[in-house]
């Protein structure tokens, strides 16, 4: 199947305009198809929006930065800074499962990415892209991946969770979990609204 480019896009982080990036129409269909999912239980995104499409492209573009800075910060850092394969391989598990999760699980995420004639490394390629931009912003931005027992306590009592009316020793894991999608999802957002003046996006109609 021949692929076609819906939108090009640049930033100084990834060189400027000499060196854009390009997202392809059915990555983009993809991602959208998963904004809609966020929202309900029902279906693989079938009926998504223009402002589906919208918050997919800048999140796309969002962490495909985030994930360019990661890398680049990984090569210049010493060794000793570096982290392994199997470091992130494991932060990719612990991140994906809720994401997963969050979506109504691999399977259902699975069909989506079929629908739009994509295989299940379309899933791991956005997870791992996920991946290096969560890592990049709690090593480079502020803490993000390792809540403290207090804030989690904190978070228990104040604020509005998925697990209220539950003792917090039965789902302490759980909630770290939400917690921590939770505050990922803001510090990207944020990071790209900060970036938005300087970011370039064309898209292909």
């Amino acid at each position: 199947m021949v692929e076609r480019t819906v939108a090009r896009f640049s930033a100084p982080e990834i060189g400027g305009a000499a060196h854009p990036r390009f997202v392809e129409e059915r990555t983009l269909a993809f991602e959208a198809r998963l904004e809609l999912m966020a929202e309900t239980a029902e279906g693989a995104g079938e009926g998504y929006q223009e402002r589906h499409v919208r918050d997919a492209l800048e999140r796309h573009v969002g962490e495909e930065l985030l994930a360019s800075l990661a890398n680049k910060l990984i090569a210049e850092s010493p060794p000793s800074r570096r982290p392994t394969e199997a470091e992130l391989a494991q932060l990719q598990e612990d991140l994906g499962g809720p994401e997963l999760d969050r979506l109504g699980g691999r399977a259902r995420v699975a069909v989506a990415a079929a629908a739009e004639q994509l295989d299940a490394s379309a899933v791991d390629a956005l997870l791992r892209r996920r991946t290096f931009a969560a890592w990049y912003l709690d090593r480079a931005v502020t803490p993000i991946l390792q809540p403290s027992e207090e804030h989690l306590r904190e978070v228990f009592r104040s604020s509005a969770h998925p697990f209220r009316g539950q003792p917090f020793d039965r789902i302490r894991p759980a909630l770290r979990r939400w917690l921590v999608g939770e505050r990922l999802r803001t510090a990207e957002s944020a990071f790209f609204q900060a970036a938005r003046a300087h970011v370039r996006i064309i898209v292909s109609r």
